[in-house]
């Protein structure tokens, strides 16, 4: 009887409580072993964030007594931007900048001012296990144009694009 054949009768056998052969070897199954499986580590690629930046600050108007002048200032703009990347990375880049504001004014009712500002930040991203991934690197200019009296509150919107790089030791 060939030898596969033998074995097979003896693990028949033995599964059945039958008597198995003297001369036939006893069959041992291959172990199973289980390979762990890393999650892919994080790939750099482009991002994209949108939130509203916050601020305020004084304005300087410089018309005479009710009369019409100039006004112009500069107004500190931050904001926490949620951010999701490439491979599921995400988290929150602080971004800030000033925008430097000028329009007509009427002494004591304020005007209407236009400016823009360049906002950037750079933050931490985490991958799905809440590990580091990488960086986020954000900045791009926001327009700002409104109605202000001598002390000014801007909310404005942004859409910024930028750039994760992930961390080579981030699995």
């Amino acid at each position: 009887m060939p030898a596969n054949i033998a074995a097979t009768v003896a693990l028949i056998a033995s599964q059945i409580g039958a008597p198995v052969p003297v001369d036939v070897a006893p069959v041992v199954a291959p172990a199973v072993t289980a390979k762990a499986v890393s999650a892919a580590a994080p790939v750099s690629g482009s991002i994209h964030a949108t939130g509203t930046l916050s601020g305020n600050g004084f304005m300087h108007c410089s018309a005479p007594q009710n009369g019409t002048g100039w006004m112009n200032g500069s107004i500190h703009l931050s904001a926490s931007l949620p951010v999701f990347g490439p491979d599921g990375v995400h988290g929150y880049v602080p971004v800030t900048g000033y925008a430097f504001l000028s329009g007509s004014c009427q002494q004591g009712s304020g005007g209407f001012v236009t400016g823009s500002a360049h906002v950037s930040g750079t933050g931490t991203l985490y991958g799905r296990d809440g590990k580091r991934a990488g960086t986020a690197r954000l900045d791009g200019t926001v327009f700002v144009s409104q109605y202000v009296n001598q002390y000014a509150w801007v909310n404005q919107f942004v859409s910024l694009n930028g750039w994760f790089t992930a961390d080579p030791s981030a699995k």
